[in-house]
């Protein structure tokens, strides 16, 4: 079973559309919410994505401990599980299923 998940910057928080940043963090969150999502289907919190462009890629390396793997497409990475951790303990959330 696998578990696919898409971070997307909103335009509100697109620096490349705005000078004005709404919301800092939810790169982070978001990554700590997949991490713990990870955990709960028995990944031990490992994460495998691709980014959009090597900027990104870069900034997840160099963030979030991740790994290139670059097999499949060029810009994509691995988390491991204890770098999911340390994620989990730096972007605290509280889940919740609640429809808005």
């Amino acid at each position: 079973m696998f578990s696919f998940a898409f971070l997307c910057t909103s335009p509100d928080n697109n620096k490349l559309l705005t000078d004005d940043i709404r919301y800092l963090g939810v790169g982070g969150h978001l990554f700590a919410i997949a991490a713990q999502k990870s955990v709960d289907y028995g990944y031990d919190g490992y994460m495998y994505g691709f980014a959009a462009n090597k900027e990104l890629l870069d900034h997840y390396v160099e963030t979030f401990n991740g790994e290139v793997i670059g097999v499949l497409h060029p810009y994509q990475f691995a988390i491991d599980e204890v770098n999911a951790k340390k994620i989990m303990e730096v972007y605290d959330y509280d889940w919740t299923d609640e429809e808005i």
